[in-house]
């Protein structure tokens, strides 16, 4: 398929001037929440915390308007009230919307208090608190809502590099319509 991106969405492509760079021939010690002895992505997530908070419908409809303004034929999928990680199942959803791979999809977690903590792809959802985005979602005293994601299946794209991009896109056009997200970079980082 190949995703058209029209003009005024090109900009959702780069990564923002102040995200920490991944490149580990000159490591960043700022993309890892580890090694940072600054806390830059804590105190940034800190910041976001601190915001309006968007409901997840809200958040839906402007990632639903913006895959149509891709041509990317797909609408987030809320998954609200199970056991998340009992619940899905990658084959299902790879048969069901017709994907080429198990791992083509976008997913979004949230807070118990229903803030948008990550924007993430793959088959690998996940409610860790020894990752990167736990850690800063423990930094500013938040948790992982288990039973609370919005899955958004990505139909006909030709591999891994657009599903990134997707991924990469979809957080950007959302902070750039003011939804705060708590691990704010993770959708850039290494990409």
């Amino acid at each position: 398929m190949g995703i058209s991106i029209p003009k005024e969405f090109e900009k959702y492509k780069n990564t923002p001037g102040d995200c920490p760079k991944y490149d580990k021939n000159n490591p960043d010690y700022r993309c890892s929440v580890d090694f940072d002895k600054s806390n830059y992505r804590k105190n940034k997530a800190a910041e976001e915390a601190d915001k309006i908070n968007v409901g997840i419908y809200e958040i839906c409809n402007l990632v639903d308007s913006f895959l149509e303004k891709l041509n990317i034929k797909s609408k987030c999928i809320v998954v609200d009230g199970l056991d998340i990680l009992r619940t899905i199942n990658y084959e299902h959803i790879q048969q069901l919307y017709k994907l080429n791979n198990k791992s083509d999809i976008v997913w979004m977690r949230f807070t118990t208090d229903g803030f948008l903590g990550v924007v993430a792809s793959s088959n690998d959802i996940n409610f860790d608190y020894d990752t990167n985005s736990g850690k800063i979602i423990e930094y500013v005293n938040k948790k992982w809502n288990e039973r609370r994601i919005i899955i958004v299946p990505l139909p006909e794209i030709t591999g891994r590099n657009e599903r990134v991009l997707i991924e990469k896109m979809i957080g950007n056009y959302l902070y750039d319509h003011k939804v705060p997200i708590i691990d704010l970079y993770s959708h850039n980082l290494g990409k």
